[in-house]
């Protein structure tokens, strides 16, 4: 069972300890453009986790793409101390042997505005700081897109090595269980969940529905036009949600057809080493059109999405125009004579 139906739970809990169910949901804050609209948690003990969802001005408004703030997190995987720090409060494990699990929540953190675009949120941890970005670009469907960068500074005075995690929840229109397939190359849907170790694909896309999608989500890998570029990472995984969300770090890929996510890893395979007084930044994006994130549009974006600007109408020259209306008149003449 996810730990997401226990929402109710504890807003009982905490009105019977005098506080109301709209002051339970008063740290979450938000921001939009009218296309996407993106929501954080800026205090507790989800403080920075945040969700995505469409604007009032969206083709398909006022749906989620993200679940509801508290089941999307970040890890940083801190090989030097063996641990393994999470800005959530779901994970039970730290997913890799011999490390500790650790709660960003516990140490100084803040949300502030980036302009009217989206927040920062700045974890300082002991040997790190950890700066999270999410920002809305765009103002059209066709260039509307959130930015994830996460920045990673070593304070100590000597090198350490460290990883991250990239944990997506995807919901889109009301479906927990959507579908995936890889992009640039093209792959087929699937509803088996799977590893890409060392993806060769650009983005990848998620609908709810195969045959019937209500839109497509596409999430970027690596590639395209976009500036700051994605930043390429280790694995991407297909991944049971429920699984993913106990273990801060790994666990096995098994199963399918259920209520999934997605990872992106960077120091999976070996930890990256990062000098005394320096940082490190880690990006990806998320739209519901294929240009927006950076990749050549098709007139109908693959799998019922909103996609970029209508293929352009044929125009003609003024002269042209002129010879075709000569025509046409001789067209209507010819054809009053026969009757």
């Amino acid at each position: 069972m996810r730990r997401r139906s226990l929402l109710p739970l504890a807003v009982s809990i905490l009105a019977a300890a005098g506080f109301t169910a709209e002051a339970a949901r008063a740290a979450e804050v938000s921001v939009t453009n009218g296309i996407l609209t993106v929501t954080i948690e800026n205090a507790g003990t989800e403080i920075g986790q945040f969700s995505i969802a469409t604007g009032a001005s969206h083709p398909h408004p006022n749906e989620s793409v993200f679940y509801p703030v508290g089941t999307s997190w970040i890890t940083l995987r801190d090989a030097t101390a063996n641990q393994m720090w999470v800005n959530g409060s779901d994970a039970s494990a730290a997913g890799l042997a011999g490390y500790s699990l650790m709660f960003m929540n516990t140490q100084p953190a803040a949300v502030t505005p980036i302009g009217t675009s989206g927040f920062r949120t700045t974890y300082t941890l002991p040997s790190w700081t950890v700066v999270q970005d999410v920002v809305i670009n765009g103002t059209t469907i066709a260039d509307t897109n959130v930015r994830q960068s996460v920045t990673v500074t070593n304070t100590t005075t000597a090198p350490r090595l460290f990883g991250l995690r990239y944990f997506w929840d995807w919901e889109i229109a009301d479906n927990d269980g959507s579908f995936f397939r890889q992009r640039s190359p093209d792959g087929a849907f699937t509803s088996t969940f799977q590893t890409f170790a060392a993806p060769g694909f650009q983005f990848f896309e998620e609908v709810d529905n195969i045959a019937t999608p209500t839109f497509s989500i596409f999430g970027t890998v690596q590639g395209g036009t976009l500036s700051p570029a994605p930043t390429t990472p280790d694995q991407v995984r297909y991944v049971s949600w429920s699984d993913f969300d106990d273990f801060a770090w790994d666990t096995a890929v098994t199963g399918g057809n259920d209520d999934s996510g997605t990872v992106h890893f960077w120091g999976f395979n070996a930890p990256i080493s990062l000098a005394a007084a320096a940082s490190q930044t880690f990006t990806e994006y998320v739209s519901t059109v294929q240009g927006a994130i950076g990749q050549p549009t098709p007139v109908t974006t693959p799998g019922g999405g909103a996609g970029g600007p209508a293929a352009p109408i044929p125009t003609l020259s003024p002269w042209a125009l002129v010879v075709l209306g000569v025509g046409l008149s001789g067209i209507a003449f010819l054809a009053l004579r026969k009757h």
